[in-house]
């Protein structure tokens, strides 16, 4: 593997089925750009999309393993480019394939601009596209697929007994949520929206495709780490006047009094299970990921006080 210096000492130190995945990811990026590969560095391994920087050629490789959902992104961006929303562009519009994964190059996006209110206001924009001119985006499903991985995950019956049960009570009160809002264009992601900044203005950084669906989803997402991570602080109140200035005035009110709705905890604990469930996926990988999922499943049945620590993210 021609990978770059800081990804091959990893592979130096992680256990074998982390290897395989980094490996595996690797091989696809090689199969579609020969010459640019050469010296690639893992930004971020996640199972569903692997993040590789290319110096070679001054780009980002997204790596997925839905090439369906590669497809998507792209015209997610494209969508959001022609609303005039600040979104990191494409370096090409085109979709490579090898090895049945699916391989998208970007820009580079630039550093990470960590400021809330730069993430609200780019919510906010998302949340401004009629749903009608993306109705070829899928509907928001946090269920959808959410138990794929875990018949065959590295932990204890015991904890996948207690995820099922779990699941099917969140589900449960998911189709009982008294929605304020009709469905629109959201991020439908688990955290504020990444903002990176180059030498023009803060830019989105979609890894995931839009979807339909609530944009509570997406307030939501924007604090419930603040409020149950221990070392995860947030700039709600900036978060707030952003996202109101920019939002509907229709919609203030709702943003104002989000924690005080009906819906807001059930939201809240579906966007923490989808958290764990990403862990959990990982757990195979080394003996410090079985560890962390089981600790993550013991917050969610209340081992643990509040705020929990779930170690660096």
């Amino acid at each position: 593997m021609s990978v770059g210096p800081s990804t091959r000492m990893l592979l130096n130190v992680v256990k074998a089925g982390r290897q395989r995945q980094i490996t595996a990811s690797y091989s696809t990026l090689a199969q579609v750009c020969v010459a640019t590969a050469d010296g690639a560095e893992l930004v971020n391994d996640h199972p569903d999309v692997q993040t590789w920087s290319l110096p070679a050629s001054d780009a980002v490789a997204l790596v997925h393993a839905n090439p369906g959902e590669s497809w998507t992104l792209l015209r997610s961006a494209q969508l959001l480019e022609q609303q005039s929303v600040a979104v990191v562009p494409p370096h090409y519009r085109t979709v490579r394939t090898a090895g049945g994964r699916a391989v998208t190059f970007w820009h580079p996006p630039g550093r990470r601009h960590d400021d809330a209110a730069v993430s609200a206001w780019l919510t906010a924009s998302i949340h401004t596209v009629h749903p009608k001119t993306a109705l070829w985006l899928d509907p928001h499903d946090p269920f959808h697929g959410l138990l794929d991985s875990l018949a065959d995950a590295e932990v204890d019956q015991a904890g996948k007994r207690f995820l099922r049960e779990h699941t099917a009570r969140l589900r449960e009160d998911w189709d009982r949520i008294d929605w304020p809002t009709p469905p629109t264009v959201i991020l439908a992601d688990t955290g504020m929206a990444r903002a990176h900044e180059d030498s023009r203005c803060p830019r989105l950084l979609l890894r995931r495709p839009l979807r339909l669906g609530r944009r509570e989803w997406d307030l939501v997402a924007a604090r419930w780490k603040a409020e149950l991570l221990r070392g995860h602080p947030a700039d709600l109140d900036a978060y707030t006047r952003a996202y109101t200035a920019r939002a509907r005035r229709d919609l203030v009110q709702l943003h104002d009094q989000l924690a005080t709705w009906s819906g807001y905890r059930s939201v809240r604990d579906v966007l923490v299970l989808t958290e764990v469930m990403r862990t959990v996926a990982r757990a195979e990988l080394d003996g410090r990921a079985r560890q962390l999922a089981q600790h993550q499943i013991a917050c969610l049945r209340g081992t643990h006080q509040l705020p929990w620590t779930w170690g660096r993210r």
